[in-house]
């Protein structure tokens, strides 16, 4: 708990303190500036976001209203798996309603600890966090693609197709200050690839964007395949290959004890999407 209004500082170290008083146990302490929660601090802090939830499904069950289910990703995720799932939920008629945080995969588990939200779609290597559960749903693989015009017939399946493209025609793909954009340069460096960036990204989905512009090639994952339509070349290359990463499903095994309906949401994100 940093900085701030006084006033709402003051006010949240009273409320913390009739609580403390209440419980007869210590739930925060200070380090300089900062409240720090204790273990039966968190431990309330948990508790009350299960109450929550089982109040919220409650109010749903009684209204017979849909469910809501929060999910956390980031924009390629949403656009690229949430997408075509919820697209599926709503044509079967299931009787849930989902509101989309957009979150950094390192910003993920901390809100899935904390059940701010209830799931997670994130990459699988971000999971290190003690006490989460997951489901790997899909694969994230990387190519290169070239609009048909550009290309030509400057294509021809060679080895060097990939590093003679770069030097030819303006790239997209996301920006330097992406862990994606280090990977996919110290990869190109390793295979003696020049990378050649024109436009800097902050998301895939702009980039496929810049690449149905017909002005631009983009590095883009596989998966946006089926939005792009036709009109591309498609070149992929080891350099591309080692940036393949698994994307997983997570969620906090607490939300199953508070609300078993999402035990059918699991399993709907895991099926294969047509």
């Amino acid at each position: 708990m940093k900085g701030g209004d006084s006033a709402r500082q003051s006010l949240y170290s009273r409320q913390i303190k009739e609580l403390e008083e209440f419980f007869g146990v210590e739930l925060a302490n200070r380090r300089g500036k900062v409240l720090a929660l204790t273990r039966p601090g968190w431990e309330l802090v948990w508790l009350d976001s299960e109450s929550l939830c089982l109040l919220d499904d409650f109010k749903s069950r009684s209204r017979k209203l849909p469910y809501r289910f929060t999910i956390g990703a980031g924009d390629s995720l949403y656009a690229w798996v949430v997408a075509p799932v919820l697209a599926n939920i709503q044509q079967r008629g299931l009787p849930w309603l989902f509101a989309l945080e957009n979150l950094r995969n390192s910003e993920i588990p901390l809100k899935l600890q904390n059940m701010d939200v209830d799931f997670g779609i994130v990459r699988t290597s971000a999971l290190a966090a003690e006490g989460l559960e997951s489901r790997a749903i899909c694969s994230m693989d990387y190519a290169l693609y070239v609009p048909a015009a550009l290309a030509g017939k400057k294509v021809q399946g060679r080895e060097d197709d990939f590093s003679r493209l770069l030097d030819m025609f303006p790239l997209a793909t996301l920006g330097s200050g992406s862990g994606f954009h280090a990977s996919l340069k110290r990869n190109c460096a390793e295979f003696g690839v020049r990378l050649r960036v024109q436009c800097e990204t902050q998301s895939f989905p702009f980039a496929a964007r810049m690449l149905k512009s017909g002005a631009f090639m983009a590095i883009l994952p596989c998966m946006a395949e089926a939005e792009l339509g036709g009109g591309f070349v498609k070149v992929t290359r080891p350099a591309l290959d080692r940036l393949s990463r698994s994307i997983s499903l997570a969620w906090n095994p607490r939300l199953l004890r508070v609300r078993p309906a999402a035990r059918r949401v699991i399993d709907v994100f895991s099926l294969p999407q047509q």
